[in-house]
Protein backbone atom coordinates (compact mmCIF):
# COMPACT_ATOMS: atom_id res chain seq x y z
CA UNK A 1 0.00 0.00 0.00
CA UNK A 2 1.59 3.19 -0.79
CA UNK A 3 1.42 7.03 0.86
CA UNK A 4 -1.82 7.82 -1.03
CA UNK A 5 -3.80 4.32 -1.19
CA UNK A 6 -5.77 5.41 1.82
CA UNK A 7 -6.62 8.74 1.12
CA UNK A 8 -7.90 7.98 -2.03
CA UNK A 9 -9.68 5.14 -0.01
CA UNK A 10 -11.13 7.60 2.05
CA UNK A 11 -11.90 10.19 -0.63
CA UNK A 12 -13.74 7.52 -3.00
CA UNK A 13 -15.95 6.65 0.21
CA UNK A 14 -16.98 10.39 1.21
CA UNK A 15 -16.83 11.96 -1.80
CA UNK A 16 -20.42 11.68 -2.41
CA UNK A 17 -21.48 13.84 0.63
CA UNK A 18 -18.33 15.98 0.53
CA UNK A 19 -19.22 17.35 -2.62
CA UNK A 20 -22.68 17.97 -1.80
CA UNK A 21 -22.04 19.60 0.98
CA UNK A 22 -19.77 21.84 -0.86
CA UNK A 23 -22.66 22.34 -3.24
CA UNK A 24 -25.38 23.02 -0.99
CA UNK A 25 -23.55 25.36 1.37
CA UNK A 26 -21.96 27.23 -1.66
CA UNK A 27 -25.60 27.60 -2.95
CA UNK A 28 -26.89 28.54 0.27
CA UNK A 29 -24.17 31.23 1.05
CA UNK A 30 -25.03 32.71 -2.44
CA UNK A 31 -28.81 32.67 -1.64
CA UNK A 32 -28.31 34.31 1.90
CA UNK A 33 -26.52 37.61 -0.37
CA UNK A 34 -28.94 37.64 -3.33
CA UNK A 35 -32.02 37.82 -0.51
CA UNK A 36 -30.35 40.42 1.31
CA UNK A 37 -29.46 42.62 -2.22
CA UNK A 38 -33.25 41.77 -3.09
CA UNK A 39 -35.58 42.42 -0.24
CA UNK A 40 -35.76 44.94 2.89
CA UNK A 41 -35.62 42.85 5.82
CA UNK A 42 -35.93 45.65 8.17
CA UNK A 43 -39.81 45.58 8.31
CA UNK A 44 -39.64 41.59 7.76
CA UNK A 45 -37.31 41.40 11.58
CA UNK A 46 -39.00 43.92 13.49
CA UNK A 47 -42.19 42.42 13.06
CA UNK A 48 -40.77 39.02 14.18
CA UNK A 49 -39.00 40.46 17.00
CA UNK A 50 -41.90 42.07 18.74
CA UNK A 51 -43.33 38.75 18.72
CA UNK A 52 -40.58 37.56 21.32
CA UNK A 53 -40.28 37.70 24.51
CA UNK A 54 -38.01 40.08 25.91
CA UNK A 55 -35.07 38.14 26.71
CA UNK A 56 -35.27 36.50 23.77
CA UNK A 57 -35.57 39.14 21.40
CA UNK A 58 -32.69 40.63 22.68
CA UNK A 59 -30.37 38.00 21.66
CA UNK A 60 -31.70 36.97 18.23
CA UNK A 61 -32.05 41.31 17.81
CA UNK A 62 -28.26 40.93 17.74
CA UNK A 63 -28.51 38.31 15.10
CA UNK A 64 -30.79 39.78 12.54
CA UNK A 65 -29.13 43.05 12.68
CA UNK A 66 -26.49 41.84 11.45
CA UNK A 67 -28.49 40.69 7.98
CA UNK A 68 -28.94 44.52 7.47
CA UNK A 69 -25.45 44.74 6.07
CA UNK A 70 -23.71 42.61 3.18
CA UNK A 71 -20.90 41.99 5.92
CA UNK A 72 -23.36 40.73 8.60
CA UNK A 73 -25.58 38.38 6.04
CA UNK A 74 -22.12 37.10 4.77
CA UNK A 75 -20.84 36.01 8.34
CA UNK A 76 -24.40 35.50 9.11
CA UNK A 77 -24.51 32.91 6.17
CA UNK A 78 -21.40 30.64 7.55
CA UNK A 79 -22.81 30.22 11.05
CA UNK A 80 -26.13 29.37 9.58
CA UNK A 81 -27.48 26.03 10.97
CA UNK A 82 -28.10 23.99 7.78
CA UNK A 83 -24.21 24.62 6.94
CA UNK A 84 -22.69 23.58 10.37
CA UNK A 85 -25.21 20.17 10.34
CA UNK A 86 -23.92 19.54 7.08
CA UNK A 87 -19.79 19.93 8.19
CA UNK A 88 -20.50 18.04 11.58
CA UNK A 89 -22.26 15.11 9.57
CA UNK A 90 -19.05 14.86 7.35
CA UNK A 91 -16.67 15.37 10.74
CA UNK A 92 -18.67 12.34 12.34
CA UNK A 93 -19.11 10.21 9.36
CA UNK A 94 -15.74 9.50 8.57
CA UNK A 95 -13.90 8.27 11.82
CA UNK A 96 -17.03 6.76 12.64
CA UNK A 97 -17.59 4.38 9.55
CA UNK A 98 -13.44 4.06 8.40
CA UNK A 99 -12.46 3.36 12.20
CA UNK A 100 -14.84 2.40 14.60
CA UNK A 101 -16.69 0.58 11.74
CA UNK A 102 -13.72 -1.27 10.34
CA UNK A 103 -12.83 -2.22 13.45
CA UNK A 104 -16.10 -3.63 13.78
CA UNK A 105 -16.65 -4.98 10.85
CA UNK A 106 -13.05 -7.01 10.80
CA UNK A 107 -12.08 -4.73 7.57
CA UNK A 108 -9.17 -2.96 10.06
CA UNK A 109 -7.51 -5.72 10.40
CA UNK A 110 -6.82 -6.35 7.02
CA UNK A 111 -5.60 -2.86 6.14
CA UNK A 112 -2.87 -3.06 9.06
CA UNK A 113 -2.16 -6.66 7.42
CA UNK A 114 -0.21 -4.45 4.75
CA UNK A 115 3.22 -2.53 5.35
CA UNK A 116 0.75 0.70 7.32
CA UNK A 117 1.61 1.08 10.96
CA UNK A 118 -1.59 2.29 12.96
CA UNK A 119 0.13 5.21 13.56
CA UNK A 120 0.25 5.95 9.91
CA UNK A 121 -3.11 5.14 9.12
CA UNK A 122 -4.52 6.86 11.75
CA UNK A 123 -2.69 10.18 11.03
CA UNK A 124 -3.54 9.39 7.13
CA UNK A 125 -7.41 9.49 8.45
CA UNK A 126 -7.49 12.52 9.99
CA UNK A 127 -5.07 14.52 7.07
CA UNK A 128 -7.90 12.91 4.76
CA UNK A 129 -10.65 14.38 7.27
CA UNK A 130 -9.06 17.51 7.19
CA UNK A 131 -8.67 18.01 3.33
CA UNK A 132 -12.20 17.08 2.90
CA UNK A 133 -13.29 19.66 6.14
CA UNK A 134 -11.10 22.62 4.63
CA UNK A 135 -12.96 21.88 1.09
CA UNK A 136 -15.99 22.22 2.55
CA UNK A 137 -14.91 25.38 3.85
CA UNK A 138 -13.43 26.61 1.20
CA UNK A 139 -16.93 25.95 -0.90
CA UNK A 140 -18.60 28.25 1.89
CA UNK A 141 -16.46 31.26 1.51
CA UNK A 142 -16.48 30.69 -2.46
CA UNK A 143 -20.36 30.82 -2.21
CA UNK A 144 -20.52 34.06 -0.04
CA UNK A 145 -17.81 36.18 -2.61
CA UNK A 146 -19.30 34.67 -5.68
CA UNK A 147 -22.81 36.84 -4.05
CA UNK A 148 -21.24 39.78 -2.91
CA UNK A 149 -18.83 40.03 -6.31
CA UNK A 150 -22.50 39.78 -8.09
CA UNK A 151 -24.77 41.78 -5.96
CA UNK A 152 -21.87 44.31 -4.30
CA UNK A 153 -18.52 45.42 -4.40
CA UNK A 154 -16.11 43.20 -2.77
CA UNK A 155 -13.24 45.07 -1.03
CA UNK A 156 -9.86 43.30 0.35
CA UNK A 157 -10.99 43.90 3.85
CA UNK A 158 -14.24 41.75 3.19
CA UNK A 159 -11.66 39.45 1.24
CA UNK A 160 -9.70 38.81 4.15
CA UNK A 161 -12.38 38.49 6.58
CA UNK A 162 -13.90 35.52 4.86
CA UNK A 163 -10.72 33.87 4.78
CA UNK A 164 -10.11 34.57 8.48
CA UNK A 165 -14.02 32.85 9.30
CA UNK A 166 -13.44 30.12 6.79
CA UNK A 167 -10.32 29.20 8.78
CA UNK A 168 -12.47 29.29 12.03
CA UNK A 169 -15.24 27.19 10.83
CA UNK A 170 -12.81 24.69 9.29
CA UNK A 171 -10.90 24.53 12.44
CA UNK A 172 -14.00 24.23 14.61
CA UNK A 173 -14.95 21.48 12.65
CA UNK A 174 -11.67 19.40 12.67
CA UNK A 175 -11.85 19.78 16.53
CA UNK A 176 -14.96 18.13 16.25
CA UNK A 177 -13.58 15.43 13.85
CA UNK A 178 -10.46 15.13 16.46
CA UNK A 179 -12.86 13.96 19.33
CA UNK A 180 -14.86 12.06 17.35
CA UNK A 181 -11.68 9.81 16.01
CA UNK A 182 -10.57 10.01 20.20
CA UNK A 183 -14.31 7.90 20.73
CA UNK A 184 -13.78 6.16 18.01
CA UNK A 185 -10.62 4.21 18.66
CA UNK A 186 -12.37 3.40 22.90
CA UNK A 187 -15.26 2.55 20.85
CA UNK A 188 -16.65 -1.76 19.98
CA UNK A 189 -19.29 -0.36 18.23
CA UNK A 190 -19.12 2.66 15.42
CA UNK A 191 -22.85 3.24 16.10
CA UNK A 192 -22.57 4.04 19.05
CA UNK A 193 -19.25 6.30 18.53
CA UNK A 194 -21.57 8.25 16.21
CA UNK A 195 -24.16 9.01 18.67
CA UNK A 196 -22.13 9.81 21.59
CA UNK A 197 -20.14 12.65 18.95
CA UNK A 198 -23.75 13.69 17.77
CA UNK A 199 -24.81 14.14 21.39
CA UNK A 200 -21.84 16.08 22.64
CA UNK A 201 -21.50 18.35 19.97
CA UNK A 202 -25.35 18.83 20.09
CA UNK A 203 -25.35 19.64 23.81
CA UNK A 204 -22.63 22.06 23.55
CA UNK A 205 -24.52 24.00 20.32
CA UNK A 206 -27.77 23.83 22.32
CA UNK A 207 -25.53 25.21 25.34
CA UNK A 208 -23.91 27.95 23.23
CA UNK A 209 -27.56 29.30 22.34
CA UNK A 210 -29.16 29.05 25.81
CA UNK A 211 -25.87 30.75 27.43
CA UNK A 212 -26.39 33.68 25.49
CA UNK A 213 -30.04 33.67 27.20
CA UNK A 214 -29.81 32.91 30.96
CA UNK A 215 -27.59 34.40 32.67
CA UNK A 216 -26.99 31.14 35.08
CA UNK A 217 -25.33 29.30 31.96
CA UNK A 218 -23.03 31.98 31.19
CA UNK A 219 -19.82 30.60 33.27
CA UNK A 220 -19.56 27.75 30.74
CA UNK A 221 -18.82 29.92 28.32
CA UNK A 222 -15.24 29.31 28.02
CA UNK A 223 -15.84 25.67 28.69
CA UNK A 224 -17.45 25.52 25.44
CA UNK A 225 -15.67 25.07 22.02
CA UNK A 226 -18.34 26.54 20.14
CA UNK A 227 -17.79 29.94 21.31
CA UNK A 228 -14.59 29.84 19.72
CA UNK A 229 -15.95 30.38 16.30
CA UNK A 230 -17.12 33.46 16.53
CA UNK A 231 -17.81 34.74 12.51
CA UNK A 232 -20.06 38.01 13.64
CA UNK A 233 -17.24 38.67 15.78
CA UNK A 234 -14.61 38.21 13.23
CA UNK A 235 -16.61 40.41 10.33
CA UNK A 236 -16.59 43.67 12.77
CA UNK A 237 -13.13 43.04 14.34
CA UNK A 238 -14.54 42.67 17.71
CA UNK A 239 -13.47 38.71 17.56
CA UNK A 240 -9.45 37.55 18.42
CA UNK A 241 -8.99 35.06 15.38
CA UNK A 242 -5.52 34.24 17.20
CA UNK A 243 -7.26 32.70 20.45
CA UNK A 244 -9.72 30.56 18.68
CA UNK A 245 -7.26 29.02 16.20
CA UNK A 246 -4.91 28.54 19.11
CA UNK A 247 -7.54 26.86 21.66
CA UNK A 248 -8.91 24.76 18.77
CA UNK A 249 -5.66 23.90 17.31
CA UNK A 250 -4.47 22.86 20.53
CA UNK A 251 -7.72 20.60 21.53
CA UNK A 252 -7.43 19.07 18.52
CA UNK A 253 -4.45 17.84 18.63
CA UNK A 254 -4.16 16.49 22.34
CA UNK A 255 -7.47 14.98 21.08
CA UNK A 256 -5.13 13.33 18.00
CA UNK A 257 -2.38 12.71 20.28
CA UNK A 258 -4.40 10.48 22.75
CA UNK A 259 -6.10 8.89 19.43
CA UNK A 260 -3.05 7.65 18.25
CA UNK A 261 -1.54 6.81 21.94
CA UNK A 262 -4.78 4.67 22.14
CA UNK A 263 -5.01 3.07 18.82
CA UNK A 264 -1.32 1.57 19.05
CA UNK A 265 -2.99 -0.13 22.30
CA UNK A 266 -5.83 -1.27 21.93
CA UNK A 267 -6.69 -5.64 20.23
CA UNK A 268 -8.12 -5.39 16.62
CA UNK A 269 -10.50 -8.12 16.52
CA UNK A 270 -10.62 -10.17 13.35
Amino acid sequence: MNLLSFPLFIWKNHRGLALFSVIFIATLQFLIIKLVSDIDIAPIVSAVLEQLPPRVRSFINEQFLTLLSVQGAAAFGLNHPLALILLAINALTIPVRDLAGGIEGGSMEWLLSHPLTRTRLLLSLWASAAALLLLIAAGAVAGALSGILIYHQLSFDLFQKLLQIGANLWLLFLFIHSYTLLLAVFAREGSKTGICSAAITLSCYLLHFFDKIWDFLRFSKPFNFFNYYTPQDLMFEQGNLGLNAAVLSTLSLVCLGAAVYQFNRRDIPG
